[in-house]
């Protein structure tokens, strides 16, 4: 809260009941050092930023510290904090006309950062790691290199959220006098979590703000204890590079269906019974991959809580995979030709032709097509859309990106989607048990998907590489070759969009482009 002592404003931030009687206070009071009103406001949004970090590693440590310690603790925070806000809060605030310039500026920044990272160049700040490690190996002055830049681009990164109005996320700390959350904890002799415990914490804030499907849940739940089980359920901060390189070898080395053929035994019994070269199904690649992916959401996730100064699993490389098509193939205009002539003729339901056309026509998922209402086929800007969303009621989607308006392409206009939508009078456009399963175990679309793929196989196409979310595939290389770009691809099939200027800078792209690039779409449907 805002208070007025005199002429100059104060802060006054509530300790959260949880953590008070460890503490030992109830509020803490601070000068914000200012007279002016909106330069208070802004101060105190970045100082109640940086309290919440220190409030929730005392949350999340409260059963391991002493009061002794968490005093401690919140007097160097509130001393090294602070005193680094001033400094870099003292400069006046520029006008609108200059602020924009910066912003540009600071993106391009930010961009060629990005592209250092990416292919490995480090340009920028290489001199300066040789010049401060001059005894350093090339591999070591390379590191710090990075990591420099890694910083960098978190500072400008921070700038540019500052410049919008928005409070600054807390910042890395290389080697400085001021001392990080975390490093505070490590000087307290305070030990970080296991890695069953923080994969718990990950995955209850992954379910609890609806990120994540039941069955989602479950899936990830099983690859953590796996984790756990060959990290020796060790605490995250003392898990090397040097760990997380083994824990790398060891995924690759486990048996495909690990639980049904070793049923009881842990990821590491398994590995020992097994032994060195034993002849065995080992994991598929896409498997071990989605293996790593788990290690590193963790693990980022504990360094973004301050459990750990910086995560280990920046040595963990995806092995290959192969090339993307050859996993799951695009359809050619013969295979659209086919299948849906099939679908003309075949004994199906209506919704069982519907689907295909519309994930045709757009490239959008199946469980996205399998949840719309009348309602979400409507008119916006006059241009007639598919509105993909989620509520309360049980619809979900895949990801935040996954929230979208998509065109109607016009063919299916002619072949009457208006028409048939009508017939559903304001509900969903396929029945319930297509569209979700009591069972958490298994997908909401489940039986749509097995019904789907039959119909697929019995028009005569049996490449396994060629399934219905190919339509996906066909889309996005469709919009390619038509040279759209691939920002509005991207929006369009529900893709997050990595580049640094279009996508976490940029704007949704205008109906109308998104109009003109999916009437660019030409298949025989």
């Amino acid at each position: 809260m805002l208070h007025r002592r005199g002429t100059v404003y104060t802060s006054r931030v509530v300790i959260p009941g949880q953590v008070q009687a460890l503490v030992g206070r109830v509020e803490i009071l601070r000068s914000l050092r200012t007279t002016d009103l909106r330069e208070a406001r802004w101060r105190l949004s970045l100082w109640e930023s940086h309290l919440g970090v220190m409030f929730r590693l005392i949350a999340q440590r409260r059963k391991v510290m002493t009061r002794d310690q968490a005093q401690k603790l919140v007097q160097a925070f509130l001393e090294s904090t602070f005193d680094d806000l001033e400094a870099r809060l003292a400069e006046p605030r520029p006008d609108h006309e200059h602020t924009e310039a910066v912003k540009g500026a600071l993106e391009e920044f930010a961009e060629q950062l990005s592209l250092q990272l990416v292919d490995g160049s480090l340009s920028h700040l290489l001199p300066y790691a040789r010049e401060q490690a001059p005894d350093g190996s090339d591999q070591h002055q390379r590191e710090l290199a990075r990591k420099l830049t890694e910083i960098k681009l978190h500072a400008v990164e921070a700038e540019l959220a500052a410049l919008g109005g928005r409070p600054l996320p807390p910042r890395p700390v290389l080697s400085s006098p001021t001392a990080s959350a975390s490093q505070l904890l490590d000087q307290a002799g305070i030990d970080s979590p296991s890695v069953s415990q923080v994969a718990s914490q990950y995955c209850e804030e992954r379910i609890s703000a609806g990120k994540w499907s039941h069955r989602t849940a479950r899936q990830s739940q099983k690859i953590f204890e796996v984790i756990a089980s060959l990290l020796d359920d060790a605490p995250v901060g003392s898990i090397s590079k040097a760990r997380i390189r083994q824990l790398g070898l060891e995924i690759i080395e486990l048996p495909a269906n690990m639980t049904q053929r070793f049923p009881g035994l842990s990821a590491k019994e398994v590995l020992a019974q097994l032994g060195e070269g034993t002849p065995v199904d080992r994991l598929a690649p896409r498997s071990v991959n989605k293996y790593y992916m788990h290690v590193r959401s963790i693990f980022g996730w504990a360094q973004e809580h301050d459990h750990i100064a910086q995560s280990p699993c920046v040595v963990l490389r995806d092995v290959e995979e192969g090339r993307a098509q050859d996993a799951r193939d695009a359809f050619d205009d013969s295979d659209i030709r086919t299948l849906f002539a099939h679908l003309a003729t075949a004994q199906r339901r209506d919704y069982e032709l519907w689907v295909p056309r519309i994930m045709a026509l757009t490239g959008c998922r199946m469980g996205e097509a399998a949840q719309l209402r009348s309602q979400d086929v409507r008119q916006e800007a006059g241009v007639w859309v598919f509105d993909f969303n989620e509520d309360d009621e049980g619809k979900t989607l895949k990801t935040e990106n996954s929230r979208r308006l998509v065109p109607v392409h016009q063919r299916l206009l002619e072949l009457g989607l208006l028409e048939w939508v009508d017939t559903k009078a304001n509900g969903y456009l396929l029945p319930e048990s297509m569209r979700k399963t009591d069972r958490p175990e298994r997908s909401n679309i489940d039986r749509l998907s097995k019904r789907l793929s039959a119909l697929l196989r019995g028009s005569g196409i049996t490449d396994e590489r060629k399934v219905m979310q190919s339509f996906r595939s066909t889309v996005a290389t469709r919009l390619k070759n038509a040279e759209v770009p691939e920002y509005v691809i991207a929006e369009i099939l529900g893709h997050e969009n990595d580049n640094i200027t279009t996508g976490r800078y940029g704007k949704k792209a205008d109906l109308a482009v998104l109009k003109g690039a999916i009437s660019k779409l030409d298949l025989p449907v």
